[in-house]
């Protein structure tokens, strides 16, 4: 089920929402259009709106663009620390094959020989 949207743009002092087949509305805060625009949109009868809203906050080409590139910086920062995560417990593995100590291991991988247990162990759940 879709649920009906709102548009919160930036306005003097606050935002304005634009909601299909209403009359513009404002809020304060951006905090604050969820709760708002459902009310308005309960009020008039808007299908699905008793299911909750969606939100898009339009803050004009240039800022919206780099709110989505930091966005996906996160996303991509996130999924290249869990593969290095994944390539450093492979590692620590391949080196304890080569019969190597928890201690020399820390000492090659600049970790802590604590943390060369926990990765040797996460391996083995």
């Amino acid at each position: 089920m879709d649920l009906p949207r709102i548009t919160a743009r930036r306005s003097e002092g606050g935002w304005e929402l634009e909601i299909a087949g209403l009359g513009p509305a404002y809020v304060k805060r951006l905090s604050d259009v969820s709760e708002h625009g459902r009310t308005l949109m309960q009020a008039a009868g808007v299908t699905g709106s008793e299911h909750g809203v969606q939100v898009k906050v339009d803050l004009g080409d240039e800022l919206n663009e780099r709110v989505r590139s930091a966005t996906q910086a996160t996303v991509d920062a996130h999924r290249a620390q869990l593969e290095a995560a994944a390539e450093m417990r492979r590692t620590t593995m391949s080196l304890r094959g080569h019969g190597m100590t928890g201690r020399d291991i820390a000492f090659i991988l600049g970790i802590s020989p604590q943390r060369v247990s926990q990765l040797l162990s996460s391996h083995q759940l």
